[in-house]
């Protein structure tokens, strides 16, 4: 026996560490780039150029992130799919958004 060890005395130390929480992270990404999307595509004329980028990664990430829901019982599935419905919206609102345009300024052009 060695001098640092005393007899009867082997001592095991176990560590378990709490389970990590299960996160959805691409749902809410979706849900935020989906709204991003959105609001820049109700710019008038930037926003034709520029909201879809942010609606592209809010539909690719929503349908991951529905995916990923479904193995973790449905955590933050909401969140996904309101994700891919914005950035589906953010195409038809920048049209909407450069028709008014438009219309307002063939409006302001008849009045003079």
């Amino acid at each position: 026996m060695s001098q640092y060890q005393q007899p009867g005395q082997n001592h095991q130390v176990y560590i378990q560490l709490a389970p990590r929480p299960s996160t959805n992270g691409l749902a809410v990404a979706a849900l935020i780039l989906g709204a991003i999307g959105l609001v820049i595509g109700l710019i008038p004329i930037a926003g034709i150029f520029l909201f879809w980028v942010p609606a592209l990664l809010a539909i690719i990430f929503g349908f991951i992130g529905i995916s990923t829901a479904s193995r973790l019982n449905g955590l933050n599935r909401p969140q996904a799919i309101w994700g891919v419905i914005l950035g589906f919206a953010a195409g038809p609102a920048s049209l909407v958004a450069l028709l008014m345009v438009v219309a307002f300024g063939q409006a302001v052009s008849t009045q003079r």
